[in-house]
This record gives structure tokens, C-alpha cells and sequence, in this order.
């Protein structure tokens, strides 16, 4: 009794016994000794056991970001920096988005200009110094603007999925001026969903369902077939650009169509000039250069002068867009001004863009036919 007086449990030895309880207790520790022995060791296996339990694992979400799993056909590189654009058929290699019609306005660019930096430049250097300064400059600038058309995001609205994911409403709510995801929940129905998921006040003021991201748009937006996406302010797709135009690159566009056609305005005559001056020489700037070589590169500039031509002709035609405050779309579509509340394509704000590319979401939640490799470039 002195032992039990010293022991911390007193308490509870000091409570009255469950006879049965005892019993039974007492009779397993006669039957098996060893079962203590082999209980204590078995105990802490089971509580490791708890914790790597595959079910636990199984009932975590997975998680990957938004830029690996988005449920269209836009290309992320650089792990999400960096945004393109779907081609449909015209794409180099399968799953890249990039389009041949980019590839080639990216070769006619950087195949020209190098053929002005390495024989005309040094021609001009010390005569007009200043031709070869602007040159610099405007090549810095298309390319820039090429960059920043081809790897924004034009203006896309995020598909109900994203929306769901990424819980986001709130914030879309606040800063388009209304839910994108409707009334309710879609009935999958073309012609109920359009009726019944588009508020009335704002089915009045021109604002309708898209059946495929199952969202709200505005009246200016519009789904890319090639992207695969609702884009704000919805001008056109452009496979030179490998992207869609609405109105977060319009302006990059249009800086980008601005300064490559005054690039070719100066590199062409300075390379004409450069062919008259030098024609009769066996050698341009000290480099020997054949005759065969000098065909080529007259071909080249031939060809480079019908897309200077047809550069001309796409920016006079976006002046008279931007004079008449329409898109591409609308024009070809003939809606009319009238019709229109929002901005004019440039000197309306860009905003801000709608998803984060880099946010966790459960892919059980986001459709995607195959996810981007962890390595992505």
C-alpha cells in the first residue's frame, strides 16, 4: 500500500474496480506474458502507420499551377512568364504554340536586319551616321513590341472552371462590374443557358453567354476559336504574332506594326542605295561577296518590299479603326458605333489582368487534355 501511495496514478487506482474490466485484464496477462512485449512494439508501427496512410494522401488535393493545367489551347514557357497564343493547324511542332506565319515574321525581320547591320551599317557609318542610330532604334523597338504582342495576355476572360478553381468571383465581380458566371448554375443547353444565366439589364446593354466557357461576356468580347478563349475587347487573331489582339496588347500591336513598317522604310532604300553605290565592286565593305550571293539578296529585299507594301495597307486600315473607334471584328461584322458603350480600341485602358497564372488549383477541377511537363522551358 506504501507503493501505491507514491504511485501517480493513485487516483485512479483509488477508484472502485470494474470487476470485469479486472478480470479480463488479469486473465490475458496470465494466458500471455509476452503480449505486453509484443504490443509495445507493435504500438508505435501503427501510429506511423496513421500518419503515411495512403487514404490521407488520396484525400489531399493535387495541386499543380494554373499555367500547367489551363483548360485552352494557349502555350506557357518560361513556368508561366511568358503567354502565347493557340494555332489549331498551323503550329511548327504538336503541343508548341508556335505558328509558322510567326516563325516567318520572325526569319523576315532578323534575316533583313542582319544583312543591314553586317554590310550596310558600316557603309553608312560615316557618311549619314544618323540613318544607322534611327535603324538601331526602330529595330529595338519592333522587336520589343513584337515580344510583347506575342507573349501577353490580350484580355482573356477566365472560363468558368478558372473562376471556380482559383476562386476568384469576388474579385473578377468587382472589377468587370458584374459576375461573370451568371445566374445560377447552366443547364448545358445552348438556347435555355443564353436566356436564363445572362442577367436582363445586362442582356439589354448587349452582354451575352458563351456556350463553351460557360461565362457572361460583354459586348465587345468574343471566343477565339484558335485560342480557345473569351478576350476582352476582341479584335482579331493574328498568326504573325502567334496571338489574339484585344485590349491588353492592342496597343503593343499597334506599336509593334508602327515601328516595323518605318524599320523597313529605312532599311530598304539604305540597302538599294548601298546596291547602286556598290554594284560595280567585287567586295561590299571589305567582305567578298558573289554574284550569286548578290541575287539572293536582292530577292530578298524584292520580297521584303510586297510586305512592306501589305504592312502599309493593315496600318492605314487600324488608323481607320481607331478613327471610327472600332475593331477588326466589328468592322467586318458591320455593327455599328451606336451599339458600342465601351471605349475605342486604343485609347481604352488596358486593365488589369484577370487570372493568376501562378495560383495552386486542384486539377480534379480544371479540364485540360494533357498537362505541361514539370521541366517546361
Amino acid at each position: 500500500m506504501v507503493g501505491l501511495r507514491e504511485t501517480p496514478d493513485m487516483n485512479i487506482l483509488s477508484q472502485p474496480p470494474d470487476t470485469e474490466h479486472s478480470a479480463a485484464q488479469s486473465s490475458a496477462a496470465q494466458a500471455s506474458p509476452q503480449a505486453e512485449v509484443v504490443g509495445a512494439w507493435q504500438q508505435p508501427a501503427a501510429a506511423t502507420n496513421v500518419v503515411t496512410t495512403p487514404a490521407a494522401d488520396e484525400a489531399s488535393p493535387q495541386l499543380q499551377p494554373l499555367h500547367r493545367v489551363w483548360p485552352a489551347q494557349n502555350t506557357f514557357s518560361c513556368r508561366g512568364v511568358l503567354m502565347m497564343g493557340g494555332e489549331s493547324g498551323c503550329r511548327v511542332f504538336p503541343n508548341v504554340g508556335w505558328a509558322w506565319a510567326n516563325c516567318f515574321n520572325w526569319f523576315c525581320i532578323l534575316s533583313l536586319s542582319s544583312i543591314y547591320f553586317i554590310f550596310v551599317l558600316p557603309y553608312f557609318w560615316s557618311k549619314f551616321i544618323f540613318l544607322p542610330l534611327i535603324s538601331v532604334t526602330l529595330f529595338f523597338f519592333a522587336v520589343s513590341f513584337l515580344c510583347l504582342a506575342c507573349f501577353s495576355d490580350p484580355g482573356i476572360i477566365p472560363r468558368r472552371e478558372v473562376i471556380l478553381a482559383t476562386q476568384s468571383d469576388e474579385m473578377l465581380t468587382e472589377i468587370l462590374g458584374y459576375s461573370p458566371l451568371g445566374e445560377g448554375e447552366p443547364a448545358h443547353v445552348r438556347a435555355t443557358d443564353a436566356h436564363q444565366m445572362v442577367p436582363p439589364h445586362l442582356a439589354k446593354m448587349g452582354y451575352r453567354w458563351c456556350y463553351t466557357c460557360e461565362i457572361v461576356r460583354p459586348p465587345r468580347a468574343s471566343h477565339c476559336p484558335d485560342c480557345d478563349n473569351c478576350v476582352l475587347r476582341f479584335d482579331h487573331h493574328c498568326p504573325f504574332v502567334n496571338n489574339c489582339v484585344g485590349q491588353r496588347n492592342y496597343h503593343f500591336f499597334m506599336g509593334f506594326v508602327t515601328s516595323v513598317l518605318c524599320l523597313a522604310a529605312l532599311v530598304l532604300p539604305s540597302i538599294a542605295w548601298f546596291f547602286i553605290e556598290d554594284l560595280s565592286s567585287s567586295s561590299w565593305s571589305g567582305v567578298p561577296v558573289s554574284s550569286t550571293t548578290r541575287l539572293v539578296l536582292i530577292c530578298a529585299a524584292c520580297l521584303a518590299g510586297l510586305v512592306v507594301l501589305m504592312l502599309a495597307g493593315l496600318w492605314l486600315y487600324h488608323l481607320y479603326l481607331i478613327a471610327h473607334g472600332k475593331t477588326t471584328r466589328e468592322h467586318w461584322k458591320g455593327q455599328k458605333q451606336e451599339q458600342i458603350s465601351e471605349e475605342p480600341s486604343l485609347s481604352g485602358p488596358r486593365g488589369p489582368q484577370l487570372f493568376n497564372q501562378f495560383a495552386l488549383v486542384d486539377i480534379t477541377k480544371v479540364r485540360r487534355a494533357h498537362i505541361q511537363p514539370e521541366g517546361d522551358p
